[in-house]
């Protein structure tokens, strides 16, 4: 029984460490597919590694320094989106952002309903009564999931350590 409570104790607080924080999107918008908001994913990757410095060794006069590309989401929305509208092969807008699924985007179409953000793939419709605009629309739900993936290992590397640690705390209290 104490082998049980502790193993539920270890993934309750494993759970509260992985979940505690909001999602964290990219966000830009251009209106061409040239702009920065495409094309400058160097300047993404170094917002990323700033942001994950500034978690592990706190500078407060860097951290105050607003972010371009990145968005605390702040429990404002469930997933991050990319929507990119097209008309006649020309792109018209490019966003990135976080986005509440209970909003709509940018033509309503039913057949956005049942998207996936776990998938996180791209759906693209033709707007109805046009056959030349065309709106793209990729969700997914996880942090930084709308732009490059940098290090993407790194949550992986803290869930694969802390499955360890409370093995091991498991283990050390059923020898004790």
């Amino acid at each position: 029984m104490c082998l049980i409570r502790s193993w539920i104790i270890c993934v309750f607080c494993f759970g509260l460490i992985l979940y505690s924080d909001a999602l964290w999107c990219y966000q830009c918008g251009d209106s061409s597919i040239e702009g920065p908001c495409v094309t400058d994913t160097a300047g993404m990757e170094a917002e990323y590694i700033r942001r994950n410095a500034s978690l592990q060794e706190p500078k407060p006069d860097k951290d105050k320094v607003p972010y371009k590309y990145l968005k605390d989401c702040l429990n404002t929305s469930e997933i991050c989106i990319i929507e990119r509208i097209e008309e006649q092969g020309q792109t018209h807008a490019y966003l990135r952002d976080c986005h509440y699924t209970g909003r709509s985007y940018s033509i309503q179409d039913p057949r956005f309903n049942d998207l996936d953000p776990s998938l996180n793939h791209t759906t693209c419709i033709y707007e109805k009564g046009s056959s030349k605009r065309l709106v793209c629309v990729t969700i997914c739900d996880t942090n930084f999931c709308n732009g490059p993936q940098i290090d993407g290992g790194s949550i992986l590397q803290i869930q694969i350590w802390l499955n360890v640690l409370c093995a091991a705390v498991v283990i050390l209290r059923q020898i004790s």
